[in-house]
């Protein structure tokens, strides 16, 4: 299988193979060699005259290249006997499992291509690297592994047994196989411990024929066949999330352990609560997922340069201010920190970061998807219907402790202050929220203060199964006329999510009815910066 850029694991090494020794000096050109070998004898004549090798060459010799998806029919040990430039560090025999290889080699194609990528082509690289050199090398599959004077990836080279020169390259002799690293999207997917999250991303694999690169057979009732067919492999929350297979990337993902993840994932589930409508189950597993996705991952390469003091998820928005301001956690390390050892078990290396597998969960639902939502005062857009007995003028402008604007609520008719508006509100989730008002005072427009409001609230909202009911949330509100005043109106339990929907699903209605003395000690015109509903604290 061809695979595209977000995807990459092994092409380079079956466009190898696949070069004729005709293609050879063009490949050595693009890849150098370094330095004047001293043996005429390639890599695997070499390893064949050690002694010592022979399980490893065994494996070479019972394992394929694949190119395109398909076994090019050339094994690696062929292709190490090539005029090709590689470096081998080859374990000696008995350091590793050579029988449980030769099995995996031994299911058919499958076994064969993973020995190649997870064994094989941990063990190879293109250009000539030294045993005295510090640095990081790619590897045939795309790994990148550290080399320094003394061991490879933390394997000891075996004395006097390293710079074995090749007429294709370098051979090293080393004491046991540098296990193989997978890369985070790899080890999601790939390891039973972390089965549960993996299935969801391999849910949104996208395999696609790429038509340009394929190699077209002929037409065959009508329809084009074609004798290589090139796949282009790619995941739609890559774009979304981050492209967490790239082998370049420096990513921190925290993965809950089995048990933990199922009870984590089921209070996510139950504040994606979609109701009766239509795909909710399938609306309430994407959100629900990407609501502690957002929070698993850290990208390193982005703003992470200062890991002890804060982290940054990488959903984190370096714009956003006050309530809005989510994603980043402070002293991650220390004592309670998300990464300390009150939740972290182990962590285990990845070839483009670390995964920290957790024993407890370290956010809370507020912290991480539960957020505030308003609905401001002057969006015309969430008044529902025409208000009753009142008038609104819009004021838009940003002050100390205003969000963006206000509306003025006056009575039409002098004779009566009784008003109703309702507004709607909007993303919410299926948690319990404290409904708020914001109420500013009349100094705001620069007039002298008056009396207080005094107001009720309640809303009205659809329950699961679609029916539409209200609720009382509180009468008698009175607001503070000298400052802005965020006013309690009462905690809700909404019902059904709207996140992400067009339609709102809930509303909350201001009234104001004066009775007997009421007019004389309260003020009917109120100034509405907000709505405000805030996690409430009694879930």
């Amino acid at each position: 299988m061809k695979t595209s850029n977000k995807f990459k694991t092994l092409t380079a090494v079956a466009v190898a193979a696949l070069a004729a020794a005709a293609c050879t000096d063009t490949w050595d050109e693009h890849y150098g060699v370094a330095g004047n070998m001293e043996s005429d004898k390639s890599i695997l004549q070499l390893m064949e005259e050690a002694g010592d090798l022979n399980d490893f060459i065994s494996v070479l010799q019972n394992t394929h290249v694949f190119f395109n998806n398909k076994s090019t029919g050339v094994t690696y040990a062929e292709l190490l006997n090539q005029d090709q430039t590689f470096t081998v560090w080859a374990p000696k025999d008995g350091t590793f499992n050579v029988d449980s290889l030769l099995a995996e080699c031994a299911t058919g194609t499958s076994g064969d291509s993973l020995c190649g990528q997870h064994f094989v082509q941990n063990c190879i690289a293109h250009f000539v690297t030294n045993s005295t050199d510090t640095k990081s090398v790619q590897m045939l599959n795309g790994k990148y592994l550290s080399v320094s004077p003394g061991s490879f990836h933390g394997v000891a080279y075996e004395p006097n047994r390293t710079n074995i020169p090749a007429r294709n390259g370098l051979l090293h002799v080393v004491d046991g196989e540098a296990g193989y690293l997978y890369n985070i999207y790899e080890g999601l997917t790939s390891l039973p411990a972390y089965a549960g999250i993996g299935e969801f991303f391999k849910h949104y694999e996208k395999v696609e024929l790429n038509e340009s690169q394929s190699v077209q057979a002929g037409i065959v009732d009508g329809q084009i066949v074609y004798s290589d067919s090139v796949l282009d492999r790619t995941n739609i929350l890559f774009s979304l999330l981050n492209p967490i297979n790239g082998e370049d990337s420096n990513y921190l993902m925290l993965v809950p352990e089995a048990q933990l993840w199922d009870k984590v994932y089921a209070e996510a589930a139950s504040y994606y609560n979609y109701g009766n409508i239509n795909k909710a189950d399938s609306l309430q597993q994407y959100n629900a997922h990407m609501a502690l996705f957002r929070n698993m991952l850290f990208n390193r390469n982005i703003g992470g340069r200062h890991i002890n003091d804060s982290i940054y998820s990488i959903s984190f928005n370096p714009l956003a201010t006050g309530d809005d301001r989510h994603y980043v956690f402070y002293k991650p390390f220390e004592a309670g920190g998300i990464l300390s050892s009150a939740f972290v078990r182990d962590t285990m290396e990845a070839s483009n970061g670390v995964f920290y597998n957790l024993y407890q969960w370290p956010f809370e639902p507020s912290e991480i998807y539960h957020f505030p939502v308003k609905g401001e005062g002057e969006n015309t857009a969430l008044v529902t219907s025409t208000p009753t007995g009142c008038r609104r003028t819009y004021t838009y402008t940003s002050a100390d402790s205003i969000s963006s604007g206000f509306v003025t609520i006056s009575p039409t008719s002098s004779s009566s202050v009784n008003w109703e508006i309702e507004y709607d509100i909007h993303d919410v989730l299926s948690g319990t929220y404290d409904i708020c008002a914001v109420v500013l005072p009349y100094s705001v427009t620069g007039g002298a203060n008056t009396k207080p409001n005094k107001f009720s609230a309640s809303v009205s909202y659809q329950n699961e199964t679609g029916a539409t009911l209200s609720m009382d949330l509180s009468e008698d509100n009175i607001s503070d006329p000298e400052h802005v005043d965020t006013i309690s109106l009462g905690t809700f339990k909404v019902p059904v999510c709207t996140y992400g929907q067009t339609e709102s699903k809930l509303s909350v209605v201001l009234s104001c009815q004066f009775r007997g003395t009421d007019r004389r000690n309260y003020e009917g015109r109120m100034l509405l910066d907000c709505i405000y509903l805030k996690p409430s604290k009694e879930e």
